[in-house]
C-alpha cells in the first residue's frame, strides 16, 4: 500500500500481483456466462453463504500434479535511470515505477505454459519526477537517459522441493544486458520516451496447460466496438462486486487459480492463501466504484488478452498521478478506522476460439 505524500486517498495495488508478490497476473478472472447472475434478485448474504470456500480450495488442490522434480524459473532484474515493465510470453510479471531496485527474484512459472522457447519483453520508460520526489530537487525527465540500463537474469531451480540456497541450487540460464550504441557508448534508446526489447530462453517443465492460448487475436476485431464491449463488461463486473456476489466471482476466477496452482506445484496451504487474497475483498461493504474513464486499451498474450489501464502521466499530463499506470477498474472504500483507501484490480479479458461468433463479444476472463 502506498501513501500519497500530498494527502487524499492512499492507493493500493490489489494483485498477480498486482499485489507486490509480483503476481500482477493473478488478478485474472474468468467466464462471462455467469454475468446472468446479475439478473437475480438474490440476497447478498445468500450469495456469499452459498459459496463454500473450503470445497473450492479442495477442488483446485485436486488438479495439481506432483513430479519427481519440480523446476521453477525466476527473473532477477536490476535497472538504472528508468522505470519498467517485464513480460513473459507477453504476460506482465513485474513492474517497477520507482528508483528502488529489488533483490528478490520473481517467479515466472505461471507464465510458462509448456516446455520450449519462452519470450521475455521489457519496456522502459523515463523516470519523470522521481529524482525530484526522492531528493527534493532536479528536473522532470521525459526521455530515456544516455546511461539508462537494465539487466535481467533468467534463473532455474531444478527442484523447488529441495531448494536450500542461492549458491547451491540456482542455475543461471541466461543474463541479458540492455545494449549501448557502438559508436557513442550511450544506451540505444537514449532520447526516446519509450523503449522495448524482446529476447528468448528455453525452459523445460513437466506440465503442459492451454492457458490463454486458445483465444482469438482481439486486435483483428473492430476496435471501436471491442472497446465499448470491454467497458460494458467492466461495468457488469462492478455490479457483481457491489453485490458482494462471491459465488459468481469466484467461479469466474477458477481457471486462473488452476493455472497458477498447477504451474507452481502449489499445496493446499498456499492455494488457500492465494484464494483468500481475492475472496476477502469481495466482502468489503459500500464499495464506491469509480467511473471507467481516462483509460487506454492494452493488449497482452500476443493480442489474445485485453484490459483497460490508466496511461502514464507522460501520456496524459493532467491525469491524477495516483492513477498513473494503474487499472481503470477500482473502487474507494473506508477502512475500519474510517480511512479512505483505493483498491485496483486488473481485469483481463479474452474470447475463446470456440465461443467466438461474428458480431458478438463472448468474453471470458483470461485464463
Amino acid at each position: 500500500m502506498q501513501t500519497n505524500k500530498s494527502g487524499g486517498y492512499i492507493f493500493s495495488i490489489f494483485s498477480f500481483s498486482m499485489i507486490r508478490m509480483r503476481l500482477l497476473d493473478k488478478l485474472v478472472l474468468l467466464t462471462v456466462g455467469f454475468i446472468t447472475f446479475l439478473g437475480c434478485a438474490q440476497n447478498k448474504n445468500d450469495m456469499t453463504k452459498n459459496f463454500n470456500l473450503d470445497q473450492y480450495i479442495d477442488r483446485i488442490a485436486s488438479e495439481v500434479k506432483h513430479y519427481p522434480k519440480e523446476p521453477m524459473y525466476y527473473l532477477r532484474i536490476n535497472q538504472l535511470n528508468c522505470v519498467y515493465q517485464v513480460l513473459v510470453n507477453d504476460r506482465l510479471v513485474d513492474e517497477n515505477y520507482s528508483l528502488s531496485q529489488y533483490a528478490t527474484a520473481i517467479g515466472i512459472n505461471s507464465s510458462i505454459l509448456k516446455s520450449g522457447p519462452q519470450k521475455i519483453t521489457y519496456r522502459l520508460y523515463p523516470i519523470g519526477d522521481l529524482i525530484k520526489e526522492e531528493y527534493g530537487e532536479g528536473e522532470t525527465v521525459t526521455t530515456l537517459l544516455d546511461n539508462t540500463e537494465i539487466t535481467i537474469e533468467v534463473i532455474r531451480v531444478d527442484d523447488i522441493n529441495t531448494y536450500k540456497s542461492i549458491v547451491d541450487d540456482e542455475k543461471l540460464i541466461l543474463r541479458h544486458e540492455s545494449k549501448n550504441d557502438k559508436n557513442t557508448d550511450k544506451f540505444v534508446g537514449s532520447g526516446l520516451p519509450y523503449y522495448e526489447y524482446t529476447f528468448t530462453f528455453d525452459a523445460q517443465v513437466p506440465y503442459e496447460i492451454e492457458g490463454w492460448t486458445n483465444a482469438i487475436d482481439l486486435r483483428k476485431l473492430d476496435q471501436e466496438k471491442l472497446e465499448l464491449a470491454v467497458v460494458n463488461h467492466y461495468k457488469k463486473m462492478q455490479q457483481l462486486y457491489k453485490a458482494n456476489d462471491a459465488a459468481s466471482i469466484m467461479t469466474m476466477e477458477y481457471p486462473m487459480f488452476r493455472r497458477v496452482a498447477i504451474t507452481e506445484y502449489r499445496d493446499r496451504t498456499y492455494i488457500k492463501e492465494m484464494v483468500q487474497e481475492l475472496y476477502e475483498p469481495i466482502q468489503i461493504p459500500n464499495k464506491d466504484y469509480q467511473p471507467i474513464i481516462d483509460y487506454k486499451v492494452e493488449y497482452f498474450g500476443d493480442g489474445r488478452v485485453i484490459c483497460l489501464w490508466h496511461p502514464s502521466i507522460f501520456e496524459k499530463p493532467d491525469l491524477d498521478p495516483r492513477l498513473s499506470r494503474e487499472s481503470s477498474f477500482y473502487y474507494i472504500y473506508l477502512t475500519e478506522d474510517n480511512k479512505r483507501r483505493a483498491r485496483f484490480q486488473g481485469i483481463l479479458l479474452s474470447i475463446p476460439k470456440d465461443k467466438h461468433k461474428k458480431g458478438e463479444f463472448n468474453f471470458e476472463y483470461a485464463r
